[in-house]
C-alpha cells in the first residue's frame, strides 16, 4: 500500500508533545519526517519518563513518552541560534513541503527563521505553527498542557460529584487535541496548494482546540447560564451515561436514547422505570438525575460486572467494563489486529507502539521506522537531503552547527 502522504516532506521543529504529535501524524500517514533537535540535550520530552527500563537511556534513546509519539522520523541535531545552523535550516526549509513549529510566538521570526522568510526562499511552503495561547492577550505567557486543561475549565469538570479538589483527565488532552487540529490544518494547506499552488502559514493554539473540544457545553453555559459541576464519570446532558458500582468493580451505560433506557431498565429488572413520568424522556431524566441513578445504582451493585456485561449486550445496551490500562491493551490488540506493532529499535531494544489509527482500503500502515536517537541522522541528512559533501558537514561540526 501506497501511504496518501508519500513524497511529502516535513521539516519538524517542534518539542514537547503538541507538535510532535502532529507530525508523527502526518508520519503515520506516509510523509518523510525530518526532526530537528537541539545537540547534546534534543527534544525536552526524551527526558520524560515514568518506566525503569529507559531511564539510564536519556537522552540517547528518550524516556517512555518520546518513543511513544516520536515513531517514524528521523532525528538532525542543528543550532539553530548558530548562523551556519540556521543556514542548513533554510536550505532544509527550501526542500520541504511542510515546516512545523511551537516555539513561542514571535521567536522563528526572531531568528530569522519565519514564515515569511521562508515563503522567500520556497513559494510553495507550508508552515505550520501550533502554540498554547496563539496571539491574543495570552500569547506571551508560558503555557503546557496541564496549564491549558486549567485555564480552559476542564480541570473544574473533571472530578468526583461535589468535590472542590481540580482534577487533570490523565490524557494530554490539550496537547493531542491541539496536535490533531494541527495535523487537520496542514491536511487542508497541502490540499488547496495541490489546486493553487501556493503555500500558506496555518495557525492552532492548544486553548483553542481545547475549547472547540467543550463544543457542546458552550450554547449550555453561555445561553443556559448553568453552572456546571463535576459529575464523576457522568455527562450534564444525558442520563444515564456513566459508570455504575457492581459486587467486583464498575460497569458503563451509555443510554443514548429512550429507547436504550427502556432497554436498560428491562435487563436490571425493572421495566416500570422505562414509563415512569420521572424518567420518560432524557430532559426528564436529567432534571431526575440524583434519583435515577440511586434506584440503578442500588440493582447493579448485587451482581458482577461480567454479569452486567452480558445481560446489557443481550438487550443491546452500550456497555463497557472500566479496564486498566494493561487490559486495555490487550483488549485492542485483540479487537484492532495492527494497532500495536512491535519495533525493533538499535538501542532500546524492541518496543511495543502504537499503530497508525488510520486504514485505507482495509490496510493498516506499519510503523516503518523506530523512534530515533537524538541527531541519529544527520549526516545522513545532509548527505542524501542536501547533498553536502564531508568536507561541509565536518566544517559544520567544527563550528558547532551540528
Amino acid at each position: 500500500m501506497v501511504a496518501p502522504l508519500r513524497g511529502i516532506r516535513v521539516l519538524d521543529l517542534t518539542h514537547g508533545v503538541a507538535g510532535p504529535y502532529c507530525t508523527m501524524t502526518l508520519g503515520d500517514l506516509g510523509a518523510e519526517i525530518i526532526k530537528i533537535e537541539k545537540p547534546g540535550r534534543g527534544d525536552p520530552t526524551r527526558a520524560m519518563n515514568g518506566s525503569e527500563r529507559f531511564i539510564d537511556k536519556i537522552p540517547e534513546v528518550g524516556g517512555d513518552y518520546f518513543l511513544a509519539i516520536n515513531r517514524n522520523k528521523r532525528s538532525i541535531g542543528l543550532n539553530l541560534k548558530n548562523e551556519a545552523g540556521k543556514d542548513v535550516c533554510k536550505d532544509l526549509a527550501r526542500n520541504a513541503d511542510v515546516v512545523v513549529q511551537n516555539f513561542r510566538p514571535g521567536v522563528l521570526k526572531r531568528l530569522g527563521l519565519g514564515y515569511e522568510e521562508l515563503r522567500q526562499i520556497n513559494p510553495k511552503i507550508i508552515v505550520a505553527n501550533i502554540s498554547a495561547y496563539g496571539d491574543g492577550a495570552l500569547a506571551d505567557k508560558p503555557g503546557m498542557d496541564v496549564a491549558v486543561q486549567a485555564r480552559s475549565g476542564v480541570m473544574r469538570l473533571t472530578g468526583a460529584i461535589d468535590s472542590k479538589e481540580p482534577v487533570k483527565p490523565a490524557v494530554s488532552l490539550a496537547d493531542f487535541g491541539g496536535g490533531i487540529f494541527l495535523a487537520a490544518g496542514v491536511l487542508a494547506a497541502l490540499y488547496e496548494r495541490e489546486k493553487m499552488g501556493v503555500g500558506r502559514e496555518v495557525d492552532v493554539s492548544l486553548i483553542d482546540a481545547t475549547m472547540s473540544m467543550l463544543s457542546n457545553y458552550a450554547v449550555m453555559v453561555m445561553d443556559g447560564h448553568l453552572d456546571l459541576k463535576p459529575l464523576g464519570s457522568g455527562h450534564p446532558q444525558l442520563v444515564p451515561y456513566q459508570a455504575f458500582p457492581t459486587s467486583d468493580g464498575h460497569v458503563v451505560i451509555s443510554a443514548g436514547t429512550n429507547r436504550i433506557f427502556r432497554d436498560v431498565c428491562a435487563a436490571v429488572g425493572l421495566p416500570e422505570l422505562g414509563e415512569d413520568p420521572r424518567f420518560v424522556s432524557n430532559q426528564d431524566r436529567v432534571r431526575n438525575r440524583d434519583v435515577l441513578i440511586g434506584l440503578l445504582s442500588d440493582v447493579l451493585v448485587r451482581r458482577t460486572t461480567r454479569d452486567w456485561i452480558r445481560l446489557f449486550e443481550i438487550h443491546d445496551v452500550p456497555c463497557a467494563p472500566v479496564n486498566d490500562m494493561k487490559t486495555a491493551f490487550e483488549q485492542l490488540q485483540q479487537n484492532s489486529p495492527g494497532m500495536i506493532q512491535t519495533v525493533a529499535h538499535s538501542s532500546g531494544g524492541d518496543l511495543h507502539l502504537l499503530g497508525t489509527v488510520f486504514r485505507f482500503d482495509g490496510e493498516r500502515e506499519p510503523v516503518y521506522r523506530a523512534p530515533p536517537m537524538l541527531a541519529q541522522h544527520t549526516e545522513e541528512i545532509l548527505a542524501e537531503v542536501l547533498g553536502y559533501e564531508t568536507q561541509r558537514i565536518e566544517r559544520l561540526k567544527e563550528c558547532a552547527a551540528i
